[in-house]
């Protein structure tokens, strides 16, 4: 039985102290069949081969995928939380020869643990406010042109940090599809990765629901984690990433760069090759040489951030970044992820890949701009207000869908109003017109 504690994590007692500790309806013992499933899979799947415990910190911790599943116990809090430390980066998955997938069996935990009442971990609230104002009506905006078919989704990270980027790339897409619509909503991944099932599939589900019922069928991702959100849970629509649409384009202008780059592989896009080709292919046709390192593609590393375990476990996390980081040796660095850009540009030159296609040149000199929060919400509602003046539609709407009363009013509503107040002051802006 795994009997460490989690020095990272101070909320949380020792093992002992925690046992029956979780709410009375739930039936002691007993896993929701998906959990008990997985826990038996990984059980007689795993040889202790050690392969994925050789560089991830969690598991160098808690021991291999066999051992965290034969000493969970369903009534110890301990192991209901355990896997919030987990990135859910699919690492362990990628590398196992013997096809474990362990990832699966920590988000069933997670998703345990929601059901069992003790899932809400305060570390998390800020990611929550976060998709909490990326679904409200304030931020969010469809625009459906006449015949729209397709959509563009660019997610959160990209218009809160690159508007003017986010803004080139969907008139970009005009010009190839020019009944493309674009969509300004949060995916709600942060809810699925919490192990939040039911309000996940409610948010996504209404979601989605609209897009069909307006006779959108194609959706346009330009963030990883909305691709794959897209792709496993859009049912009637298909995904696509921008990449793969935009791969062949060449610089405005026709602008040919000169150098060699590093491209880092999100971790939610470590099985998506059609993605990573088309980023390096794009790449190419800019004019740039890739250099690959042993952790690309398939077998790339997670920024940190995946799965909200940066929150709960910063040191383990921030490892990854750093073994990454070392074999670049401070070489350019080119990411198709808005967050992954913002972590690895700390420490070494890193561009976005259409920072490269839209401002080649002022890109690679580092003069491209990404903003930090708080300014990011500002950018977000400065994106909003120009489609809304400039995009000639039929269907537009603010979402005003909930799936649940806001929790507890008084806490999630102080929550919510801390995490709005550096959007008031855009607001004040906006309302003066500074930004029109």
């Amino acid at each position: 039985m795994i009997l460490a504690t989690r020095s990272s994590c101070c909320h949380l007692l020792s093992v002992s102290l925690m046992k029956n500790v979780l709410p009375q309806h739930i039936e002691h013992g007993v896993c929701r069949p998906a959990l008990a499933n997985s826990l038996l899979r990984v059980s007689e799947q795993c040889t202790r081969c050690q392969r994925c415990v050789f560089e991830c910190a969690f598991l160098k911790q808690y021991g291999d995928p066999k051992t965290i599943a034969d000493s969970f116990d369903p009534d110890n809090r301990f192991f209901l939380q355990l896997p919030h430390e987990c990135n859910l980066c699919s690492h362990c998955t990628a590398v196992c020869s013997h096809g474990v997938d362990p990832k699966a069996l920590f988000l069933e935990i997670r998703r345990e643990s929601v059901v069992r009442g003790v899932g809400e971990l305060p570390e998390h609230n800020g990611l929550r406010r976060y998709e909490q104002v990326g679904t409200s009506q304030r931020y969010s905006w469809y625009g459906l042109p006449e015949g729209c078919d397709t959509v563009f989704f660019p997610g959160c990270s990209l218009t809160g940090s690159r508007p003017e980027t986010t803004l080139k790339s969907y008139e970009l897409l005009q010009s190839m599809i020019p009944s493309v619509g674009i969509v300004l909503d949060c995916c709600t991944k942060p809810s699925h990765d919490l192990g939040d099932e039911d309000y996940f599939q409610a948010m996504f589900g209404e979601m989605t629901a609209f897009l069909r019922e307006h006779g959108v069928k194609q959706v346009l991702t330009a963030c990883p984690n909305c691709y794959e959100v897209f792709k496993d849970y859009g049912e009637g629509l298909t995904t696509r990433s921008v990449y793969e649409v935009l791969n062949g384009r060449q610089c405005p202008g026709g602008v040919k760069l000169v150098g060699s780059v590093i491209v880092h592989d999100p971790c939610v896009a470590r099985f998506d090759t059609t993605s990573q080709q088309a980023v390096r292919d794009m790449l190419e046709t800019l004019g740039l040489k890739v250099e690959e390192t042993e952790y690309s593609r398939e077998k790339t590393l997670c920024c940190g951030k995946g799965g909200g375990a940066g929150y709960v476990a910063p040191d383990k996390t921030r490892i990854w970044a750093t073994k990454l980081l070392g074999g670049v040796h401070n070489r350019p660095l080119v990411s198709y992820c808005a967050s992954c850009t913002k972590v690895f540009a700390k420490e070494t030159p890193t561009h976005h890949l259409l920072d490269l296609l839209f401002a080649p040149e002022g890109a690679l000199a580092g003069k491209a701009r990404e903003t930090r929060t708080p300014m990011t919400y500002l950018n977000r509602l400065k994106v909003k207000k120009q489609l809304r003046r400039t995009l000639s539609t039929a269907v537009t709407r603010e979402r005003t869908f909930h799936a649940r009363e806001l929790k507890t009013k008084s806490k999630l509503g102080k929550q919510l109003l801390i995490g709005l107040l550096p959007v008031a002051l855009g607001l004040l802006l906006l309302s003066r017109g500074i930004f029109s």
